[in-house]
């Protein structure tokens, strides 16, 4: 492939903006340096932003520090053509475990603030008032934000495009993050989360109530036509999709009801994996329909997938709004037990207004639902609310105490795990966390599932090695054909899922350094977007060669460096272990029932996922050879510094 090159400026480059913009907000001071210094060995998105992490942050420190780094960052191939290049992500410290905090979203903003000439934003320090950061084609301003603080998010967005314009795009904190509530997440264009790992308090910690971002600088392509012709090959693929196809009509809403048949429902805060089907089908995808006024996609999304949904009627008449995806109906449907599709849509809509991550506040709201079943609290410890499995109306107001800290929401505010270190009485038991994160997939039915989202780096999160080959019924031949797995289609086998496991959390690391959406790859269905296409792709938009063989190894390099932070941080394999629920206490009905993680089947496929990656298998702890391997011989001088390796 001969790509064609031409000069740029100082800072620009082909499909990068270029320039990073390090503000801090306690000095009230910006500066610029270039984005090629981090290109090789990381790419962009979080590769490079998970680097700047590692090396500005002192071990143990706390994640409220005003020298907590606070990035928001494009992936590399953000804003150009190639569908689904979207995406854009956060990274701090983790509020809930301590160790890694990385949040992804899409919409518009991540190529908006592409365009306006950066491709990072390096937040630290602490603004002594509420402020925002205002970016417009190149330059940037401290703004005010006291007239914003105690906004819902779309009242943020509402007024500073009354005053910046109807064309910018904005990220943003609700009361939740202004709070510091540890479930506390960012939200753009109106109805997108960047959640998990409370970083919306840590934005919060920095009187940081919004980033909003406007830009008009085309992007430099180096070879547009080629790139052109491998867009054109994808969204061909892309297009005769049957997993696709259904996406378009229905969103990711169909997949809770495929899993609750295989004993994939979170019941009662995972008490069982299989729901009622009368009750699943009251949450259904065709009664979800029934709610859809409109349907849209992110930038340069092939799909179309997502849905506005309005309540014409009833005791939440006038509620409406987006980004519902198949975590909000296992969240707050078996989880909770809400059957009434109307108090789950109002359930997520305060949660994209209040800044709550759906995953996190639902988890918080599940213990202490189980607490009250189990005796632990009593209904006037809890503000007078009966907290019975499927009270929605309870949990709506539950939603509104945990974004404000009011009475009992003062204390789900620090998240299950430190809750029940202040409550007691066993109720420990009934916080289901992995890392301190709380859980919101199901473990027992899928085993490579439950290894991928055990070892998240980030804490419980199916995004970062869980494989769905599980459930697409792939045969043998067709597991052996694209993973090298004959096993990738058996959900209970624990043969060989180590291995399909380590290739997608290098996949999936590659995927977001990328900007991409993940659904529209090989991970929804083996025949979409995979390394070699982005591979290509990569060297067409930014003129600098890669095959995917080299690709992948950077997923590795980012993948280790994040295990390196949190071996960094005091963890051990022993986080890598579920909630003892999963091993001890079986799916109890269904066609699944009887179900369970076996505890030393786990820890022979934990031991091989260890090998495999060059990790030691008593510690967990990346190796100092796997290291130098990845040509990351700091990281290893720096554990060896600390007597980790």
């Amino acid at each position: 492939m001969k790509v064609k090159l031409k000069k740029l400026g100082r800072y620009r480059s082909f499909a990068y903006a270029g320039k990073i913009l390090r503000v801090n907000l306690s000095e009230k001071t910006m500066k610029v340096e270039p984005t090629k210094q981090y290109i090789q060995r990381f790419i962009g998105g979080r590769g490079i932003s998970q680097w700047i992490l590692y090396n500005e942050t002192k071990p143990l420190s706390d994640p409220f520090h005003p020298n907590t780094r606070l990035i928001f960052g494009t992936g590399a191939l953000t804003g150009t053509k190639v569908p689904g290049a979207c995406r854009y992500t956060v990274d701090s410290k983790n509020v809930l475990t301590g160790g890694v905090g990385s949040a992804n979203s899409g919409g518009y903003f991540g190529p908006e603030l592409k365009f306006s000439g950066f491709d990072y934003i390096i937040f630290e320090g602490r603004c002594d008032k509420p402020c925002y950061l205002w970016v417009n084609n190149g330059r940037a301003k401290i703004e005010s934000a006291e007239h914003l603080w105690g906004k819902t998010t779309g009242e943020t967005e509402d007024i500073i495009r009354q005053i910046k314009g109807p064309k910018v795009r904005i990220a943003s904190i609700g009361p939740a993050g202004e709070n510091l509530v540890y479930a506390a997440c960012i939200i753009n264009d109106r109805g997108r989360a960047a959640g998990r790992c409370g970083l919306g308090a840590v934005m919060g910690s920095k009187n940081l109530k919004a980033v909003a971002v406007r830009g008009e600088q085309e992007l430099n392509i180096a070879d547009p036509v080629y790139l052109n012709e491998l867009v054109d090959k994808m969204l061909e693929r892309i297009n005769k999709n049957e997993v696709m196809n259904t996406y378009r009509k229905y969103g990711t809403s169909w997949i809770h009801e495929r899993d609750n048949e295989v004993g994939g429902s979170p019941v009662h805060n995972f008490q069982d994996g299989y729901w009622e089907p009368e009750k699943i089908k009251n949450i259904g995808s065709e009664n979800f329909l029934k709610y859809q006024v409109e349907k849209f996609g992110c930038f340069g999304c092939p799909l179309s997938a997502s849905r506005y949904l309005y309540i014409p009627s009833g005791p939440y008449q006038g509620v409406g709004g987006e980004g519902f995806q198949c975590n909000t109906f296992k969240d707050f449907g078996p989880k909770l037990g809400i059957d009434y599709l109307p108090g789950i849509i109002r359930a997520h809509t305060l949660c994209t207004e209040l800044g709550l991550d759906v995953d996190n506040s639902s988890g918080v709201i599940a213990w202490c639902m189980e607490c009250y079943e189990k005796g632990i609290f009593s209904k006037k410890e809890l503000n007078n609310l009966d907290l019975s499995w499927g009270n929605h109306k309870a949990v709506n107001q539950l939603l509104q105490d945990l974004a404000y800290r009011k009475g009992i929401g003062d204390l789900l505010a620090n998240g299950s795990k430190r809750a029940s270190v202040i409550v007691g009485k066993d109720s420990n038991h009934y916080s289901i966390n992995i890392k301190g994160q709380e859980l919101y997939e199901p473990l027992r039915y899928a085993k490579g599932w439950a290894l991928g989202v055990i070892i998240s780096p980030r804490g419980s999160g199916h995004l970062r090695g869980a494989p769905t080959t599980e459930f697409q019924n792939l045969t043998p031949e067709e597991g052996i054909k694209f993973f090298g797995v004959p096993t990738a289609g058996d959900r209970r086998a624990y043969e060989g899922k180590a291995k399909l496991v380590s290739y997608f959390a290098k996949f999936k690391a590659v995927v977001d350094a990328m900007g991409v959406c993940y659904n529209i790859t090989q991970w929804s269905s083996p025949d979409l977007i995979n390394p070699k296409d982005l591979a290509e792709a990569y060297s067409a938009a930014t003129g600098i060669a890669i095959n995917k063989e080299k690709l992948l190894k950077v997923g590795e390099r980012i993948d280790n460096i994040e295990k390196a932070f949190n071996m960094r941080e005091g963890m051990s394999r022993a986080d890598d272990q579920p909630p003892a629920r999963i091993f001890d206490e079986p799916i109890k009905s269904g066609p699944t029932k009887g179900e369970k993680l076996d505890y030393d089947k786990f820890q022979k496929m934990l031991n091989e996922y260890y090998e495999i990656r060059g990790w030691d298998i008593k510690t967990g702890c990346v190796s100092k050879l796997k290291l130098e391997d990845l040509e990351l011989p700091e990281v290893a001088e720096d554990l060896a510094k600390y007597r980790i390796i």
